[in-house]
């Protein structure tokens, strides 16, 4: 791996930690972190081959040439909140002792708002960014205010 690509993948798995806000300090509950640094990476993973594999499908991406940091940050974001949800109902348990009713890892709603929410924003600027590099590439230089986007970052 190139220092630029090693240096993007820090960012991006810094940036997403940030973003989740999963570090011990702020989950009170488990006073550990949530995603680990390997489901951090596949989150990445996932995002770049989502990306690569959606039409208009124009080349493969990877960390050094993913057109925007934001998009990266959502899609990774949807990723964990999949493999979270899907935790979080494998694990659910629903029992009543007593008198008394208890759910355990009841969140499973939760990531599934989330997941929706994410879901249709990056979905509908995925698709917009991508369809304004079709287009760019098609006709060598027509403007489009999606090709401003974080290609530095």
């Amino acid at each position: 791996m190139t220092p630029e690509a090693q240096r993007r993948w820090d960012k991006a798995k810094k940036y997403l930690r940030l973003f989740l806000r999963d570090t011990p300090a702020l989950n009170r509950l488990i006073r550990k972190e949530e995603s680990d640094d390997e489901l951090l990476t596949f989150a990445i993973d996932m995002t770049l081959s989502d990306w690569s594999t959606t039409t208009p499908v124009m080349y493969n991406v990877d960390i050094t040439n993913f057109p925007s940091l934001y998009l990266l940050m959502q899609g990774s974001v949807i990723q964990i909140l999949k493999c979270q949800g899907i935790y979080q109902a494998r694990n659910e348990l629903n029992y009543n002792t007593g008198g008394s009713s208890f759910i355990r890892s009841n969140k499973t709603n939760y990531y599934m708002s989330w997941l929706v929410n994410f879901s249709n924003e990056y979905e509908l600027k995925k698709r917009n960014l991508k369809i304004g590099q079709n287009i760019n590439r098609g006709w060598g230089g027509v403007a489009s205010e999606y090709d401003r986007l974080g290609y530095s970052w």
